[in-house]
Formats: C-alpha cells, sequence, structure tokens
C-alpha cells in the first residue's frame, strides 16, 4: 500500500517539478536524504527514484532551463570539486579486492554533485528556508520514526536507519540527526503560522528522545554540544533552558537502565572495550595513511580484513600506548577524522578540516555584514548561528562515527557559504543605497543654497 502511495505522490509532483527546476532540485535532496526504497516492501523496492530526480535536474539543467550565467560564483565550489578529484584519485589507486571502496566512492560523487549545483538554485531567504524544511522533511523523517517508537516503548525500542545507507548503523543515525535540531528551531522561530511551529519544536523534542533512546554516545555527546550551545548563546534562551531541562529529566526518569549506564560511563574509557576497540581502528587507519599519505588506501580500506592484517601491527600515531596487536577482526573507522586519514591520506583529511573550518568561519563573516546592515537582516544571523552549530554538532559527534561522506554536512556548509553571498549582496545594495541618499540630500541642500542666495 505504501509503494503505491509513493507512485501516485511522484506522479502529482513530478509535473512541478517539469516546470520549475527548483522543485526537480528540491525533489533529488529529499529522495536523497529520505531513501524512501528502504521502507518499502513492493514493487518500488528497486526503484531508483533519488536517481530519476537527479537526472532530471541535470537535465533541466543540461537544456538551459537554468541559466548558467546564474550560477553564484565561489571559493567552497572550487574546495568541494579539489576535495571530490583527490577522493576520486584515491580510489583509483586504492588496494584491489575491497567493495566498499565502489560503494562510497558513488555515495560521495552523488553527495558532492549536489551540493555542487546548490549555487544555481538557493539564493534567497525563501529558498534557503525551503531547503531546510527539505532536510527536516528528508533526513528528519528517519529521527520522528525512531523517536515515536522510543516513547511508546519507554526507551524499548533498538533504533536502526534505513538498511541499505549510511545511516543503517544507530550510532550513525543518532549523529546526523543532532544536524537536523539546529535548523528545526530555526524553523520553529521564523516560521509564521503557529500551527507549523509547535509541529517543528514537537518534531525537536521527538528527535531528542529518537538520540536519548538510541543509546549512542556519539550522539550524546553531540546532543549536548546542542544543548550547552544554546543556552549559552541563543536569544531564546527560556525555550532553550526549558528544552535542555526536560530533556535531561525525561531521559533520568524513562530511559530504561541499560541506557543510562551507557551514557554514564563514557568516563570510563581504559576499561571499555568499545573504545579500545575504537583506538584499535584509529591506529591501524593512521598506519595506512602513513604508507599511503597523498592518497590513502581508499573507501574504507580498513574495514577490509586482508588490508587490516597487514597494518594490525604497525604503531601508526599511536607509538605511544605501546598497545599489543588487536586478536579481533577488522573495524570501522569509527571517526570521520580518522576515517577520511585512512581512506584519502593527509592530503585528504588537510581537504576536509579545510571545508569544516571555512564553514564555522564563514558564520563570522555574516555576523559581521548582518551587523552593519540592520536588524532587517537579523533572520540571516540566526540562520547562520544555527548553520554552525549544526556544523559543531557533526564534529563532535563525528569524532566517534564514520560518516564522513554523508551528504547533509556538505549542504549545509554549502548553505552557510550561499548565505554569505546572500548577506554579502544586501550589504552592498544597503550601501550603495545610503551613498545615494547622501548624494541626493548634498544634491538638494547645495540646490537650496543656490535659492536662497538668489
Amino acid at each position: 500500500m505504501r509503494d503505491l502511495a509513493f507512485a501516485l505522490m511522484l506522479l502529482a509532483v513530478f509535473p512541478m517539478a517539469l516546470a520549475r527546476p527548483f522543485n526537480a532540485y528540491l525533489l533529488w535532496g529529499w529522495t536523497g536524504m529520505l531513501a524512501p526504497t528502504a521502507y518499502f516492501y513492493g514493487f518500488m523496492v528497486g526503484a531508483r527514484v533519488n536517481l530519476v530526480m537527479a537526472l532530471l535536474t541535470l537535465m533541466l539543467l543540461a537544456l538551459g532551463r537554468v541559466q548558467w550565467r546564474s550560477y553564484q560564483k565561489n571559493t567552497l565550489t572550487w574546495i568541494y570539486v579539489l576535495f571530490a578529484l583527490h577522493a576520486t584519485l584515491a580510489y583509483l589507486f586504492a588496494y584491489p579486492g575491497n567493495p566498499n571502496n565502489d560503494m562510497y566512492h558513488e555515495l560521495f560523487i552523488k553527495g558532492m554533485l549536489f551540493a555542487i549545483a546548490m549555487p544555481f538554485f538557493v539564493r534567497e531567504r525563501i529558498h534557503f528556508h525551503v531547503m531546510f524544511i527539505v532536510i527536516a522533511l528528508g533526513l528528519g523523517v528517519h529521527g520522528l520514526l525512531s523517536g515515536l517508537k522510543s516513547i511508546v516503548t519507554a526507551g524499548g525500542h533498538i533504533m536502526l536507519g534505513p538498511q541499505g545507507t549510511m545511516l543503517a548503523d544507530r550510532n550513525h543515525l543518532s549523529a546526523a540527526l543532532a544536524l537536523v535540531l539546529p535548523l528545526l528551531l530555526y524553523l520553529q522561530a521564523h516560521t509564521v503560522n503557529r500551527i507549523f511551529r509547535l509541529g517543528y519544536l514537537g518534531a525537536f523534542c521527538v528527535l531528542v528522545a529518537a538520540i536519548l533512546g538510541g543509546g549512542s554516545r556519539g550522539g550524546f555527546i553531540a546532543l549536548s554540544v546542542v544543548g550547552v550551545w544554546l543556552v549559552l548563546t541563543t536569544r531564546r534562551k527560556g525555550l532553550a533552558i526549558v528544552l535542555v531541562a526536560a530533556a535531561v529529566i525525561g531521559f533520568f526518569a524513562f530511559a530504561p537502565e541499560s541506557i543510562t549506564n551507557r551514557m554514564t560511563t563514557i568516563q570510563e574509557m581504559d576499561d571499555d572495550a568499545s573504545f579500545m576497540g575504537r583506538v584499535y581502528a584509529w591506529r591501524v587507519s593512521s598506519a595506512i595513511a602513513l604508507a599511503n599519505p597523498v592518497f590513502g588506501g581508499g573507501f574504507h580500506a580498513v574495514q577490509i580484513q586482508p588490508i587490516w592484517d597487514s597494518f594490525k601491527e604497525a604503531s601508526g600515531l599511536f607509538g605511544f600506548m605501546n598497545l599489543p596487536p588487536p586478536t579481533f577482526k577488522a573495524k570501522a573507522a569509527h571517526s570521520i577524522y580518522f576515517e577520511v586519514l585512512g581512506d584519502l591520506g593527509f592530503v585528504g583529511l588537510a581537504i576536509f578540516l579545510i571545508i569544516l573550518v571555512r564553514g564555522l568561519r564563514t558564520r563570522w563573516v555574516i555576523k559581521k555584514a548582518v551587523n552593519r546592515i540592520g536588524p532587517e537582516y537579523q533572520w540571516a544571523r540566526d540562520m547562520a548561528d544555527m548553520l554552525m552549530l549544526a556544523i559543531l554538532a557533526y564534529m563532535t559527534g563525528g569524532a566517534a562515527v564514520s560518516l564522513a561522506y554523508y551528504e547533509v554536512i556538505y549542504m549545509v556548509i554549502m548553505l552557510m557559504e550561499l548565505l554569505r553571498l546572500h548577506v554579502v549582496r544586501a550589504q552592498l545594495n544597503t550601501g550603495r543605497a545610503k551613498s545615494f541618499s547622501t548624494l541626493r540630500q548634498r544634491h538638494l541642500g547645495g540646490e537650496s543654497v543656490v535659492m536662497n542666495r538668489k
């Protein structure tokens, strides 16, 4: 039944996508984040819905339905292109016999292509607002489903993401959901309709329940960063304090003991087998990078047993710990930083960090520009704050999960870059208007002086 309903919905919106390329672009992003086929059981299971929307958008671009000169030139696009080229070279020079290499390279390039195309479509305030809604309806839906199940079962639900995607693992899903929380708060604050505002606030609370109910330490840390940042910096401290207090009280009052014990033992890392397994994965990843400093070992090479066995006795960057060789099987990198380091080498890690740091730095550029323009662009400052908080949540939560190539973070950082361009244009227009007003006043003043003399 759900297969038929979704197919009918696509047929209904397809003419809208043909009529406006921006609609096709939104459907491309939404179907990519939602991964709807993971929820199907009938004739739509094998449907390449996202591929169809991507091809439709690119076809409309190729046919000139969007003017190529309308592309907003920016430095971040070139950094993305450089990162994609470097990742492709790492893919080509990767260790043989790695099935992860093809899959993750394809996923990464698809996400990069979507982010690189964004400057064609996102220019005005309404475009940014709609992109926030698309992310909430795409990625956020996974959290809504898991959060409602966690609430109904009082934390007994075992959270899993859509199978066949990067978010299938609960730790990955928890860290990704932390990205959505700041965007929901922005929508809640800048949406006119009261019912929708309550809906966004309710979705925020359900996603918090999903992250806490998932029992992921990485998700818990990312959620803590969001909470602390909101309490310390937001202009709506009352709401922030109420939300954080409700989350803490609800968690310790209703969460199962297995989850609370897991969260409260984060400090006992030395005795935690799970943490030491991560340390070994980081060590092997760094050893792969030291052996291949420019291009690394290829996508998720650390998870391939023969490659793991080749480097498990190497100290890598962890020689100071004097650890014995691991006796367990190959593990994932369990860190976005060591994931990129082992996969793409030190050069790839440097580009990755430049992207993240640029996203954070752009927030300060937007803040300064808004201060010069005036209060009518306070929405842009609020948006920049929430985008930066999403990046911070990803950087902290991602330190414990292998989620370096997830497309949403590159979408968020590109949105920050395009918001900077939008604000800079507004600043220039405001400056020109003020200059024109000043010249006009001087001109009129000069005329009045002449008239008085006459």
